[in-house]
């Protein structure tokens, strides 16, 4: 049974609402005239043009939305004090400076709050998230962002852009500790989603973004759920590299690193996979040298959990990777500090557990390191190979690709090894794959192995070998040509090899190659049709 107070209690709420409603639309109607006083006079405008705001806007303001009351009450104090003030300033100038600033600033906030509560209504859920995530003290700000983080509720991209800085303003230094980690693990949410995680990338939020979370990153200022929760943020936001550079501008890469060496292990993963992304541009990777990373990240790969170690080898690929610097100092680096022993103890790891899927990392890192002749001259000696050519049979195309192209870099070598020639059968059959990068980081590897006689001695044992090259020729296949070339040029004293290349339709193919001017495309024509006018084999 009802208690015979509750109807009183409501209407007594609805009441009080109400007349502070009127109360507040009868002060700014009753707004005093610009006052005589200079100081007065320089902060009217900005006073006048809040109240006009509110005058127009207030009528409408959804008295059924709970943030109103608040709203209404805070309004009603400020509009009280600026006719006080009008009427009897006090006598000390700054005293008066500072109360005209504060009030300026009051009901310019308050203008922007009762906009906000008449354009999303009193309807809709997500409209009264949007208002609470806005409007109205911390306390029910944080009641909202616990609704949102709820899997029960869920918020539009146009909304979430609409509440977002207000996020960030949750963010600043002098918001609490509990409101700074609350923030952040709602940021880490979006940042999760498909469907909000371009509005956190965009240009309007992500630098703001960094700059809030490179604080958080100072063990200082963060707890260890909110560092996590800003790295799992910044792997997102680094995809971008305005972002990634604004990060390491602000000295981002040092916290990161101490994280790899000290953090949580969930934490570890996150900030190694940001130091990859990091780790892709190349203005960046110098940071990495100046605060001694790389022997962190190579630690890492030894003792981290599963994906910290994944990671891990990651960023040291992107480290590795294409430089305009020809003296290749960070591979000389990384060389140096033990990054061969690191991949060879992945590898032997992944092989064990039988997780092929995570090698892109590794074989890369090792494809950009024997890129460097002296390197691969110790990798080819120290049992390395098997483990690329076992690649070649990866269910994943991206490892495929490394491997092969890996497999080019030895090649250069110029030495027979067996387990290379083991390499050449799966090849050829990546030759047949459906991706354009797969096909062609094969041909490459085949046009270097071709180079060697003892390697073309295996290419010709496989019947498929030719007729898969010939066909890379034809206009349709979207690769370069000039490997495919390359290879055939090779094979081309070999009678038998000829004739096949003749009996596939290279002839054909070639003719259109001249026109894209392929390199050595007219050299291998005339040596078909050399072979063809000798009576070497049948005219097709």
């Amino acid at each position: 049974m009802k208690s015979p107070d509750q109807p009183a209690t409501s209407r007594t709420g609805e009441d009080e609402q109400q007349e502070l409603h009127h109360r507040c639309l009868s002060l700014l109607s009753s707004l005093p005239s610009p006052p005589a006083t200079s100081l007065l006079r320089r902060k009217w405008p900005s006073i006048s043009t809040s109240c006009t705001r509110l005058l127009s806007t207030l009528p409408s303001l959804p008295l059924s939305n709970p943030l109103s009351l608040p709203l209404l009450t805070s309004l009603s104090a400020s509009l009280s004090h600026l006719h006080s003030l009008s009427s009897s300033p006090p006598a000390g100038k700054l005293q008066l400076q500072s109360e005209l600033s504060s009030l300026a600033t009051t009901l310019h906030g308050l203008a922007s709050d009762a906009d906000l509560l008449v354009s999303t209504g009193g309807g809709s859920s997500e409209n009264n998230l949007v208002s609470r995530l806005q409007v109205g003290p911390i306390s029910s700000r944080l009641e909202a962002l616990d609704l949102l983080l709820s899997d029960k509720t869920t918020m539009s991209a146009s909304s979430l852009q609409s509440v977002v800085p207000s996020l960030l303003k949750l963010l600043e230094p002098s918001a609490s500790f509990e409101t700074r980690e609350k923030v952040t693990l709602t940021f880490a949410k979006l940042s999760l989603s498909e469907s909000s995680r371009h509005v956190i990338t965009s240009s309007e939020v992500g630098p703001s973004l960094v700059i809030h979370l490179s604080r958080v990153l100072d063990s200082a200022t963060g707890g260890t759920t909110a560092i996590e929760n800003a790295c799992t943020i910044l792997q997102t936001l680094t995809l971008v590299k305005e972002n990634a550079i604004a990060l390491a501008s602000r000295g981002g890469v040092g916290p990161l690193l101490e994280i790899c060496h000290a953090g949580t292990p969930s934490a570890q993963a996150s900030a190694a996979a940001v130091l990859g992304n990091l780790a892709q541009v190349e203005t960046i990777r110098p940071y990495f040298v100046d605060e001694n990373g790389i022997p962190t990240l190579i630690n890492l790969s030894y003792i981290g959990t599963s994906v910290a170690k994944d990671n891990a080898i990651g960023c040291l690929c992107n480290l590795a990777g294409p430089s305009e610097d020809e003296l290749q100092d960070m591979k000389i680096t990384l060389f140096k500090e033990g990054a061969l022993d690191c991949i060879k103890s992945y590898l032997e790891l992944q092989v064990q557990e039988d997780r092929d899927w995570n090698l892109e990392g590794a074989i890369g890192l090792l494809r950009h390191l024997t890129s460097f002749r002296y390197i691969a001259e110790i990798v080819t000696n120290n049992g390395f190979v098997p483990y690329v050519v076992s690649a070649l049979d990866s269910t994943k195309p991206r490892v495929r690709i490394e491997a092969a192209r890996t497999i080019a870099e030895l090649a250069v070598t110029g030495r027979i090894v067996k387990e290379i020639c083991d390499s050449i059968p799966k090849l050829v059959r990546m030759l047949e794959g459906k991706g354009s990068e797969e096909r062609e980081a094969s041909a490459k590897a085949l046009a270097n192995l071709m180079q060697v006689s003892g390697y073309r001695r295996t290419f010709r044992k496989d019947e498929g070998g030719i007729v898969n090259v010939v066909q890379l020729l034809d206009p349709l296949a979207d690769v370069e040509k000039k490997h495919a070339v390359s290879v055939l040029l090779s094979l081309s004293q070999s009678r038998k090899c000829r004739k096949q290349m003749v009996a596939a339709g290279a002839c054909g193919y070639l003719r259109g190659s001249l026109a894209m001017q392929v390199e050595d495309a007219k050299k291998l024509l005339e040596c078909l049709g050399r072979g063809r006018i000798l009576g070497v084999f049948p005219r097709v």
